[in-house]
């Protein structure tokens, strides 16, 4: 099974680079690597030339051309050309999405397609304005503005096809960045609902109106996606995975799980060794 490490800017294991763009690249270990594996970054890949699937936390996405693909901090993925891929790349850390997240309630999408040359020619512009500002000092406001217009672009591309490109209220974007913070140690909902000083009810109603989920959904489904992506470690055995995730009983973790997944935590990991081991 393929180790999933944490991998930063120039996909290394250590620190050092905050923002990357690498333009018309193809078969760069340094830009992405062949193997799956969990980014400590945000991302942008715009594919030019080549078909394939790319596996973001274990979804299958069609690679193909004018296909823009943005991917957060902690996810898994992997790319699996099945011809010659081309593609440009811009690789940042948290800290350039600040101006955007502090601006926009709206999620971006997995993915975009350009559809008509005037959006292909506004983010051949963007990218290469961001290539050539990396290349010099000084420059991480100039930075921090250039990505804010590729997020916006984004998600203004993303917005007529993306069903949850569409502005959440302020209760649920924080309502989120909780679980995410503290999926680990809270599974009720009611911890939630007291952190915003709201009731579990109105968390309840806003998710239904909003995400078509309950609020426990929410919780449980992160609970979940970060199980899978612990299992894919071959280091971390499931109940020490379990103990992280806040499971005192490993027959309880067992039994939740499988009610989510379909299946128990041995018999993912099995799947994915095959899937990836090849």
């Amino acid at each position: 099974m393929y180790k999933i490490d944490n991998y930063q800017i120039g996909h290394t294991s250590e620190g050092g680079t905050y923002l990357k763009c690498v333009l018309n690249v193809s078969d760069n270990p340094s830009v992405e690597v062949a193997f799956s594996h969990r980014h400590q970054f945000y991302a942008v890949y715009w594919i030019h030339e080549g078909t394939g699937v790319h596996i973001i936390d274990f979804q299958d996405y069609e690679l193909r051309k004018d296909r823009i693909f943005f991917l957060r901090a902690e996810q898994v993925h992997l790319m699996r050309p099945d011809s010659r891929l081309l593609y440009s790349a811009v690789q940042f850390t948290e800290a350039y999405l600040r101006l955007f997240e502090g601006n926009s309630n709206a999620e971006l999408p997995q993915f975009i397609d350009l559809n008509n040359d005037n959006e292909r020619k506004r983010f051949a512009l963007l990218l290469n304005e961001i290539e050539r500002e990396s290349r010099l000092t000084d420059n991480a406001a100039i930075l921090q503005g250039e990505i804010y217009l590729l997020m916006h672009n984004l998600l203004r591309s993303g917005s007529g096809s993306q069903q949850n490109a569409q502005p959440l209220p302020d209760v649920l974007v924080n309502y989120r960045r909780l679980i995410d913070q503290h999926f680990a140690q809270k599974h009720q909902v009611a911890e939630y609902a007291d952190l915003l000083s709201v009731s579990a009810n109105y968390l309840n109603v806003l998710c239904g109106k909003h995400l078509g989920l309950s609020a426990l959904a929410l919780i449980n489904n992160r609970i979940v996606l970060e199980t899978k992506r612990r299992l894919m470690d071959s280091q971390m055995s499931v109940s020490e995975i379990a103990y992280s995730l806040g499971f005192n009983e490993m027959s309880y973790f067992s039994r939740f799980f499988k009610r989510m997944a379909g299946c128990t935590p041995g018999e993912f990991r099995e799947q994915m060794n095959k899937m990836y081991h090849c």
